[in-house]
């Protein structure tokens, strides 16, 4: 068996790039077992292709380098202990992968969803199925489709952020269906985003975790306008009383964007949905 191996030999025999192996010299992570004085040139014994193994196994679970040459140097109680926090590391990646993996696929459903929606007749009352939706959402009692809701929005941002999640921004407001005369008499009780899970953090007094009934709502779809807001809110509970379908009392006003730049000015759709009891 040979004594030596070059460096080329060394990098061949371990998959591993000449230059790597040059670099981890001059940090002093991984050092040839000798060095011919005449020439610089690298020799390394077949001892040190286990220890080469450990850096490569370090560097694929995605180990710093400094963090390696603790490692390298340390005994097996301390190489357990950070292979313990590791795992760890790895689980609570694996946890944000599946999240986004749940918000990419709860994301395509919206926009289908919203693709639906832009090919239905605006300002036409009509009935369809929606599923059961899980809400994160905050009270309020001084916002009504007039103003803006992005401050609580904010809030119910910030819960999500904490929790190393994102706000979704498919969005809603709830308030009472009944008798108004005019829009500004609107009041939304609570602002609302849909979420994945509970968050695990301890919530503020006026953020609650909600879920919206699975089964069949009757709706209107229009153009976002506070003037005509008023119009077809009316339409939908003239259309309800006409009908005499008996409802869980409650409306969720929901806004889909039409566009995702800042620099055009803001173009929605609403629909608002109107749960109708079983």
């Amino acid at each position: 068996m040979k004594p030596y191996f070059s460096i080329g030999e060394m990098s061949k025999l371990n998959n591993i790039p000449i230059q790597t192996l040059r670099y981890y010299d001059k940090i002093d992570l991984f050092k040839p077992n000798y060095v011919n004085p005449e020439n610089n040139y690298r020799y390394y014994t077949i001892k040190q292709f286990f220890y080469l193994d450990i850096i490569k196994y370090l560097k694929y679970i995605g180990t710093p380098l400094e963090e390696m040459k603790k490692i390298i140097e340390s005994n097996p109680e301390s190489m357990y202990s950070f292979l313990d926090k590791q795992e760890i590391t790895i689980q609570e990646k694996i946890r944000k992968l599946q999240d986004s993996q749940l918000l990419i696929n709860k994301r395509k459903s919206q926009l289908y969803e919203q693709l639906l929606l832009q090919k239905r007749k605006l300002g036409v009352v009509y009935k369809r199925t929606i599923e059961e939706r899980f809400i994160l959402k905050v009270s309020c009692d001084q916002v009504n489709p007039h103003d803006n809701p992005d401050l609580y929005i904010r809030k119910l941002a910030t819960v999500l952020e904490k929790e190393g999640s994102m706000v979704d921004n498919h969005y809603g407001c709830i308030y009472p269906l009944k008798n108004y005369s005019h829009s500004q008499e609107i009041y939304y009780d609570a602002v609302y985003t849909s979420i994945i899970e509970e968050p695990k953090i301890d919530l503020p007094l006026d953020i609650k975790v909600d879920t919206l009934p699975e089964g069949e709502y009757i709706c209107i779809a229009f153009e976002w306008s506070p003037e005509d807001y008023y119009t077809y809110y009316t339409k939908l509970l003239e259309t309800i009383k006409k009908a005499h379908v008996s409802t869980n009392g409650f409306v969720y006003e929901v806004s889909l964007p039409n566009n995702y730049t800042s620099s055009k000015e803001e173009n929605f759709i609403t629909e608002l949905q109107i749960s109708i009891n079983r």
